[in-house]
């Protein structure tokens, strides 16, 4: 196993992309905390409604819900690898003489 080295490039990419993933389900926290206040409190002095027709979600919390959906895929999907050897594969360029 390979020893912990601060200032090592993939240990300081691995604490940069835990700290995202820390941003990211803080993000989806808050939004679960703040949606369940907001219609909690709607529901508790309107009551549910009869038919999924008549519950309306404000703008704010889709347009809040879309981005989170955005920053998830980018943080799960697009992976900080490939940018990391676009990065590799440009400066082994510029060192040859390649552009």
């Amino acid at each position: 196993m390979e020893n912990i080295n601060k200032e090592n490039p993939r240990y300081v990419m691995a604490v940069e992309r835990v700290q995202k993933i820390k941003k990211f389900y803080t993000g989806i926290l808050a939004f679960a905390i703040v949606f369940a206040v907001v219609y909690g409190i709607k529901f508790f002095k309107n009551g549910f409604p009869q038919n999924l027709g008549e519950m309306q979600v404000s703008w704010i919390f889709i347009i809040w819900g879309l981005i989170l959906a955005i920053k998830g895929v980018k943080l799960f999907f697009f992976n900080s690898d490939w940018e990391s050897d676009m990065i590799n594969k440009e400066i082994k360029k510029q060192n040859n003489g390649n552009y």
